[in-house]
């Protein structure tokens, strides 16, 4: 049967008798479901805190039991966020092939993968096979111990690509249609000039050592660590299956929450590391997914509780969620809303699709990213090259550009850097201190929550403020006034780049922002 989310409503209860009036209401919905029915229920012993269940209903358990209900309860469908797809542009239709080994007639295709001299053994390569009607389906294998990876070809197929894709330590490449036999070479990822600063520091002026001191930040995402420059964070829990594990279960189940960790607050720990870019912040982390394949995603219910522990238990100030897709949730909109009330910003990747701006970065309560890419950081044949676009109209000034792969459109709020971004990723095979690139908006809002996190970091007004609506607003006034126009459409771009002020050019205060009270969000398509 279709699972549904049951949770009471929050935003808009400004008193504590709103409040228990609301968590009762779910107590007395929750009578009317069979126990059989109920498949997880979150019931924190804070009585104000908003309780959160999943239930298993059918299509007329369901609607019977939305007849029933207050109104301050939420009775919606059990809905999957992922992690952005990273697939280039001209692939994105690609699919997933099984593998052709034992098929009659099968053609064996076989590459090399090296690098700096060497050869890669035992690193993931993605195939990317054309049938005779151009039809593109992927194929994933790891390299042998020598560096090869094959697989079989049917009559009339042919590869189109071959991306290799080393865990750390050099660029995910993209080759087009190497011959059988052939060797890819992958470019090794230069060490961190001295301050661990890149170009993504560079255009927004941060990864100054107190840049972020004193400012709460959140992530959501896959975990994070272990890292040797991340040992500072704050694991709080992992949030699963609708389910809630303790924090030692917060470690990374991939690489791609320890990156936007590392992204936002890494602390270098010796020469050659890449410095966070409010690595002074106080950083906490919370994972919601299982893993990184297709089904491993969170759903609202355990985004919700990710960001009521965050902002309730840990006073986050910004909530970085570099993750998305789907449908619009209530619930989950009421929570972001109540937390907003309660000071707390949530930022969000916009999604690496072309298209519009997704959820939950489309909320109007959220700000979302677009992500910007510097011409000539990425050296030629890597992944992150051909993210470049063809439009002169996504080609901006400085050279930067929008991202082929990012998400643009109504509602867009800002866009930061998110094309070859080296970051951390976990330990591995008994190596330490690792670091990695990695395109994506997934890289883009951990850039802008980061910087939004130094400016507020420098603002006294901001620091004085209660947690409440006016310690939100605040921020989204100084994100806002602090963005600069990298000569993009207001689509591609949002308000522009968020830029820290130089050390002779005064902040503008997050109280001071505007003199005039903030317009009504905007509307979203």
């Amino acid at each position: 049967m279709p699972k549904y989310v049951l949770v009471n409503r929050r935003a808009g209860m400004f008193t504590d008798q709103a409040k228990l009036a609301s968590r009762a209401s779910i107590a007395s919905a929750l009578s009317l479901v069979p126990n059989n029915a109920i498949l997880d229920d979150r019931v924190p012993k804070d009585k104000l805190a908003r309780r959160v269940a999943v239930l298993d209903l059918d299509e007329a358990e369901a609607t019977r039991l939305a007849s029933e209900v207050s109104s301050d309860v939420v009775l919606e469908p059990l809905i999957i966020r992922k992690l952005h797809h990273r697939r280039p542009a001209e692939l994105r239709n690609a699919t997933l092939a099984v593998p052709a080994a034992a098929a009659a007639g099968a053609a064996q295709y076989q590459v090399t993968i090296a690098a700096g001299g060497g050869r890669l053994g035992d690193i993931e390569v993605m195939f990317y096979v054309a049938d005779p009607f151009g039809t593109i389906k992927t194929v994933t294998t790891r390299t042998s111990p020598n560096g090869q990876a094959s697989i079989a070809l049917r009559p009339g197929e042919r590869v189109a690509f071959v991306e290799p894709i080393p865990y750390a330590g050099f660029w995910i490449m993209l080759a087009e249609a190497p011959p059988t036999g052939s060797t890819v070479d992958c470019t090794p990822v230069k060490p961190a000039p001295a301050g661990g600063k890149a170009w993504w520091h560079a255009v927004t002026n941060t990864g100054g050592k107190t840049d972020g001191k004193d400012i709460n930040v959140g992530v959501i995402d896959t975990g994070c660590g272990p890292h040797p420059n991340l040992h500072h964070v704050t694991l709080v829990g992992a949030f699963v299956d609708g389910g809630s594990l303790p924090a030692a279960q917060a470690v990374d189940v991939a690489e791609h929450g320890t990156h936007t960790s590392g992204i936002i607050g890494a602390r270098p720990s010796k020469a050659g590391d890449y410095t966070g870019m409010a690595p002074a912040c106080n950083l906490f982390h919370a994972r919601v997914f299982k893993g990184e394949g297709e089904h491993d995603g969170p759903s609202q219910a355990d985004l919700i509780t990710a960001i009521d522990t965050l902002s309730r238990d840990h006073h986050c100030d910004l909530i970085n969620m570099s993750l998305g897709g789907g449908p619009q949730s209530k619930a989950e909109e009421d929570c972001i809303r109540d937390a907003l009330e309660r000071g707390t910003l949530c930022i969000c990747s916009a999604g690496n699709d072309s298209g519009p701006v997704n959820f939950p970065g489309a909320y109007p309560e959220c700000v979302s990213v677009s992500a910007l890419g510097q011409v000539g950081w990425a050296p030629p044949g890597t992944f992150s090259a051909g993210n470049r676009p063809r439009e002169p109209g996504k080609m901006g000034r400085d050279n930067l550009f929008l991202a082929t792969f990012s998400s643009n459109g109504n509602g867009l709020d800002a866009t930061g850097p998110g094309v070859g971004i080296v970051s951390t990723v976990p330990n591995r095979a008994g190596a330490t201190g690792l670091y990695m690139e990695m395109d994506g908006t997934s890289m883009a809002s951990p850039a802008v929550c980061a910087t939004l996190a130094a400016l507020l970091s420098k603002d006294s007004a901001y620091a004085a403020l209660p947690r409440d609506t006016s310690r939100s607003t605040a921020a989204r006034r100084l994100l806002e006034a602090n963005c600069v126009s990298v000569g993009l459409a207001a689509t591609l771009q949002g308000f522009g780049l968020p830029v820290v002020g130089d050390s002779n050019a005064p902040v503008p205060s997050a109280v001071a922002a505007r003199s005039t009270p903030m317009p009504k969000p905007k509307a979203r398509a």
